[in-house]
């Protein structure tokens, strides 16, 4: 019965109309852009799910993971949930229908990134996506296909009592694995990709008279800069497992230094790391692991954006509640 709802549901709304969302989701590469908007209290508050690594086999897991992502929802409301990576890693068709059922029926909006394990069985990165169009709420697209990866895209935030944008939100595929292990075990975000986020971020400042928008940016794989991070004094949150980041730096960072508009960044992968800390002016942040292995409470990371300013407040949320609140720029703590 509730695969017959599902697909009723899939039929009925169409993506960019879900549950009245003002939402673009139609390919950048045709023009146009994907959107979404600030509320009415000038605030747009985001969940990040990573890791959930979901399996329908492990039946007791999957209740427990579809628990506490109801929960976080319920409790927080957020404007939007971003899925970053390592998403499904059991059957793919049956994993992704569960997950994002989950979503469906609570009518949240979504967006993904993928991990280095979301295609390791029968589905390419290229079908996840695929199947992802399908599904009422998901905001995501493919992104550009002559960029590496699958699901390079931009969100914007509007104003709505304008229209125009006032925020950004980027998406990177960190890629999986490198073949040389010789030079590293996992793949990262790669130059071609690095030169597309730097011309979109040129155009989008340009566009706001050569002022960069405030800007969050979601991936899977953390950059080497957060080893350096773990290391600092001033981390704020759980460090238990070296970071596992690509063994080649290819200046992403520095991209985002010098374009000046991506504030933070948000990955998953290290699922008992889930510190925050400031590096060369921008945040670096883990989220909280919602599966997998690791004996941190399962929950999520909560990003709050406030409309028209270079700043954002962050949260971890689980069942137990909500703590390590941490504020963007000042970096204060509660």
């Amino acid at each position: 019965m509730k695969r017959i709802v599902y697909y009723l549901l899939i039929l009925v709304f169409p993506v960019a109309s879900f549950m009245g969302c003002n939402t673009t989701s139609t390919s950048e590469e045709a023009g146009e852009r994907l959107s979404l908007n600030f509320n009415e209290n000038r605030t747009f508050k985001i969940a990040q799910f990573t890791d959930i690594h979901w399996k329908n086999d492990k039946v007791e897991e999957c209740a427990g993971t579809t628990s506490i992502i109801r929960q976080v929802l319920e409790a927080e409301k957020p404007d939007l949930a971003v899925l970053t990576g390592d998403i499904v890693t059991g059957h793919p068709e049956a994993g992704w229908k569960a997950v994002t059922s989950i979503f469906v029926e609570s009518g949240m909006k979504f967006a993904v990134v993928l991990g280095n394990h979301d295609d390791e069985a029968e589905w390419s990165r290229h079908q996840i996506f695929d199947f992802l169009e399908t599904v009422p709420g998901f905001v995501g697209e493919k992104g550009p296909a002559n960029v590496t990866g699958v699901g390079n895209y931009i969100i914007e935030l509007k104003r709505p009592d304008t229209g125009y944008t006032s925020a950004l939100l980027y998406f990177f595929d960190s890629n999986a694995y490198c073949e040389d292990k010789d030079i590293s075990n996992y793949g990262w975000v790669e130059f071609d990709q690095i030169a597309w986020y730097r011309e979109q971020s040129k155009h989008y400042t340009s566009e706001n008279g050569d002022a960069a928008y405030p800007g969050l940016a979601f991936f899977h794989i953390p950059l080497p800069e957060y080893g350096i991070v773990a290391k600092d004094s001033a981390r704020f949150g759980e460090f238990h497992e070296d970071v596992c980041s690509p063994k080649i730096n290819t200046g992403l960072l520095a991209a985002f230094v010098e374009m000046k508009d991506v504030m933070g960044t948000f990955v998953g992968h290290d699922h008992v790391n889930n510190y925050i800390g400031m590096h060369k002016g921008v945040a670096l942040a883990y989220g909280q692991s919602t599966g997998g292995y690791g004996d941190l409470p399962k929950g999520s990371r909560i990003i709050e954006l406030f409309e028209g300013e270079h700043r954002f407040d962050t949260w971890v949320r689980t069942a137990e509640g909500t703590d390590l609140y941490y504020s963007y720029p000042a970096q204060t703590t509660e």
